[in-house]
């Protein structure tokens, strides 16, 4: 009478197995960071992530048991067949998902949530970021544990059978079935507490990497999926409104001691060129590998303006970044305000901005716009011209993304001879962007993808350096304001500390500065750049909430970032991660203290609150 559930049971713990060994390749597939872990934080991830297994499997068990049911009353729901059939396709789908996951994390730093079916819909950019990796070999590798484990769930389900093949007292055996469909509520929801199972629930220290070691990977894609239309209330909710409110509004208020640093006359406006360094992080300044120097250039034009050396991304995306550099509109959690097109036509901008001031705007990628959504962005700017790959010749393809970053900056050039002055100019790279591929032989040895992550970074180096060298030339240069900066940061090289993923550099620079070989150390974000364009250009109108002014000596010094469902604020002495998730501080350094977290709290809550209303 109780073989049928001993079956069940069987079944159940098969895949409890299974996702414990999909554990173990996760922390083996990343183990630049477990290496960075102490080992029995990842021993006891095995453990503590054993209640979200434990429950992906009971979802998976649900259609067993109907199965099982079905089986003491229909001879074909008692043959093995159909519990192969299942057990393998709904293998494949998640055997995909772990793969998946598993180079996320190391490319992104978390684990994969609905974030990469918005790439689905630009296919081609969405195979030119995966085709650094070994694509092939991944496939084959994926066949063969994927034909291995479809083995033994077969084997293991050819002897557990004989459990359903009695079918005397069918209606007893039916109800022990049910009874037993219905205790698996129980691992569903992970257990009898009065929340449902959640990430927090297999949180367990205040490592941020064995927590996430401890995610069931396809459990967090599919509870991920039910939040795509959560829009109604804010998850990020801390404190009063007012409160929060008051915090953010303390945090922009400033005296206005602005320092005038660009030279400007109500005759002549000067241009400004907003350079865009895909993935251009801070931790490569100083970094030289066998006596060659990664961003030897770049070094170089430090001397040559006013550098901010403590500035942070306020996302960890492309798609975040542009809209944090020309928004000024702070990174979300999750998602990316891009992705609502009806949101973002409602942003202030600065190509918005300076075209009522009567500049020529233009943006300028050798990429496709339509990835992650971003030409909608720019199309609500009102860039005057939009230039991108559709705008090189197939002979400029030089890259898979498009035309590589030397390809664009001979275009530019070129172009500025017809443009009408001033001009506001805005150019998004590319060729530092996943697989990392140059046109010019490597510098650095080495296949890895960190080396050629070096060698990128190095090649677009000397292509700005070219670009700065060739507009010095060129009589408007005395009138013209170059910025430096990057969409985002990035995870190489590996420091162990998440918060060093967003530091990116901020240069000022150009003919039309007042002031050379600066540098200023208070901490500022890359949110403050388009408020103190518009202070620096005397524009009467500045709607840019989140802004900081760089050059204002009475604003405050801080950064604000977001990560998956996290937070991270930092002060000229400390800097903090706090996981929304787990509800706790995740990472702690400096002279930290309630007042920073809190503050952090108040502008993911007000942030979260505007994006709402938009």
């Amino acid at each position: 009478m109780l073989k049928k559930a001993l079956f069940i049971l069987i079944y159940l713990l098969t895949w409890v197995a299974f996702f414990e060994l999909a554990r173990i390749f996760f922390l083996f597939s990343t183990w630049q960071y477990a290496t960075e872990v102490p080992r029995l934080l990842l021993f006891q991830s095995l453990w503590y992530g054993l209640k979200m297994d434990l429950s992906m499997a009971s979802y998976i068990t649900v259609l067993t048991s109907l199965f099982s049911l079905a089986g003491i009353f229909i001879p074909f729901f008692r043959t093995k067949k159909i519990y192969i059939f299942y057990s393998a396709f709904v293998l494949f789908l998640l055997l995909l998902l772990i793969i998946i996951d598993a180079e996320i994390f190391k490319a992104w730093g978390n684990r994969i949530d609905f974030t990469p079916l918005k790439y689905l819909y630009t296919p081609k950019e969405m195979m030119a970021s995966i085709s650094h990796l070994p694509v092939f070999w991944i496939l084959v590798g994926f066949i063969l544990v994927y034909l291995v484990i479809v083995w033994c769930f077969a084997k293991i389900i050819s002897r557990a059978i004989p459990f359903l093949q009695n079918t005397r007292l069918r209606w007893l055996q039916s109800l022990v079935v049910v009874i037993f469909m219905g205790l698996l509520i129980i691992p569903i929801r992970g257990g009898f507490q009065l929340s449902p199972l959640n990430q927090s629930s297999v949180f367990f220290c205040n490592n941020q990497y064995a927590n996430n070691a401890a995610v069931n990977a396809p459990w967090n894609f599919m509870h991920s999926i039910t939040l795509l239309n959560q829009l109604k209330g804010n998850p990020y909710e801390y404190m009063d409104e007012e409160e929060s409110n008051q915090i953010v509004n303390n945090l922009y208020n400033a005296e206005n001691k602005n320092e005038q640093v660009i030279n400007i006359s109500d005759s002549v406006k000067p241009n400004i060129i907003l350079i865009i360094w895909e993935s251009f992080t801070e931790k490569v300044l100083d970094l030289s590998i066998e006596d060659k120097k990664v961003v030897p250039n770049f070094k170089e034009l430090l001397k040559e303006g006013i550098y901010f050396s403590n500035c942070y991304s306020s996302g960890d995306r492309t798609d975040k970044g542009i809209s944090a550099i020309l928004s000024a509109y702070p990174a979300l959690p999750k998602g990316s305000i891009v992705n609502y097109p009806v949101k973002t036509a409602r942003l202030p901008g600065l190509g918005n901005l300076f075209l009522k001031n009567g500049f020529t705007t233009n943006f300028y990628y050798g990429g496709e716009p339509e990835f992650a959504n971003i030409k909608s962005y720019l199309t609500a700017q009102n860039f005057q011209q939009l230039i991108t790959k559709n705008n090189f010749s197939e002979a400029d393809m030089n890259s898979k993304w498009g035309a590589h970053d030397d390809v664009v900056m001979k275009k530019i050039l070129n172009d500025f001879s017809g443009i009408q002055q001033p001009f506001f100019t805005t150019w998004l790279t590319l060729s530092s962007h996943e697989p990392f591929e140059t046109p010019v032989q490597p510098v650095f040895n080495g296949k890895d993808n960190q080396s050629k992550f070096f060698n990128s970074l190095h090649y677009t180096d000397s292509v700005i350096f070219a670009f700065i060298n060739e507009l010095k030339k060129k009589p408007s240069w005395n009138n013209t304001i170059v910025i430096i900066s990057a969409d985002h940061g990035h995870y190489y090289p590996v420091t162990g500390k998440r918060a060093d993923d967003y530091r990116i550099p901020v240069l000022w620079l150009g003919g039309a500065l007042k002031k050379k070989n600066i540098v200023v150390d208070k901490t500022i974000s890359q949110l403050d750049i388009a408020g103190s364009l518009a202070q620096q250009l005397h524009f009467s109108e500045n709607s840019f909430r989140f802004s900081k002014n760089l050059f204002d000596s009475s604003s405050k010094h801080f950064a604000f970032f977001t990560f998956n469902d996290g937070i991270g604020y930092v002060t000229d002495s400390s800097r903090q991660l706090f996981d929304n998730v787990g509800k706790k501080i995740v990472f702690e350094e400096g002279k930290s203290g309630v007042s920073q977290i809190n503050n952090a709290k108040a502008l993911m809550q007000v942030i979260y609150t505007d994006f709402l209303k938009k």
